[in-house]
């Protein structure tokens, strides 16, 4: 059986959430689904990646 990783309890539950075994602390309220959660902000694509880069400042068509 798996313990709490934030108070160290053995009076934990495990739940399936998308396809994961996670586990809810029922002493403390530990929830290790809220690790697996993605956000809007979190989904980015490649391009958006790009634009921020810190590596693309100058080279030839830097400032002229």
């Amino acid at each position: 059986m798996k313990n709490c990783p934030n108070c160290g309890s053995h009076n934990v539950k495990e739940v399936a959430y998308r396809d994961v075994s996670c586990i809810v602390c029922i002493k403390c309220g530990y929830d290790e689904r809220n690790e697996y959660e993605l956000t809007e902000n979190q989904k980015q694509s490649t391009k958006a990646k790009a634009r921020y880069s810190p590596y693309k400042t100058g080279g030839p068509k830097g400032k002229r």
